[in-house]
């Protein structure tokens, strides 16, 4: 596999995740909202979710590991490794900031700039849904596969954690995508 398909590959996992909606999202649970916590006389406090799954994916002979960290209606936070980190991703409602570290390379943005820079529309709520949808590894896989890469992909269901981190750092002297 050349350094530009294997990038195209790590690329289009990161950006495509968000691709495609649940073709069962009318009928199936949607996760709860944040609970809310109240004391008599006080403003009520809400208390985020956070969710948490692994994953590995395999295209042409290259497997690489990772994780998904969400926070409801926030942050989706991805990142891939494969013995050494390869690269993450961190998506809120107005932002999209990926770094591929074995290439150096970042891209820093708005939804529309993801769509004017890799020609790919989406949003925060479409990746949130395809994300926590019950098939989303096959959703992933079938539009990882219209780009030229067949992708073995396999997830573990998202699982409901009490607090995470979302840690993204990218290099002053990192290249563009």
């Amino acid at each position: 596999m050349s350094i530009n398909r294997l990038f195209a590959a790590a690329l289009a996992l990161l950006l495509l995740a968000a691709g495609c909606r649940s073709q069962r999202e009318a009928s199936r649970p949607v996760p709860p909202s944040p609970s809310v916590e109240e004391t008599p006389g006080t403003v009520p406090h809400y208390t985020p979710r956070y969710y948490t799954a692994n994953f590995t994916g395999s295209a042409e002979g290259y497997t690489a590991n990772g994780q998904i960290r969400i926070q409801a209606d926030s942050i989706v936070w991805l990142s891939a490794s494969n013995v050494i980190e390869l690269a993450r991703a961190r998506f809120t409602p107005d932002s999209v900031l990926i770094y591929v570290k074995v290439l150096n390379r970042s891209f820093q943005g708005t939804y529309m700039d993801v769509y004017k820079r890799f020609h790919y529309r989406t949003t925060f709520d479409e990746l949130y849904q395809t994300l926590m949808s019950d098939d989303a590894e096959a959703q992933l896989a079938a539009i990882i596969g219209k780009f030229g890469v067949e992708v073995e992909l396999h997830m573990d269901p998202m699982k409901e954690v009490e607090q995470l981190n979302f840690p993204i750092a990218i290099p002053a002297r990192s290249n563009p995508l």
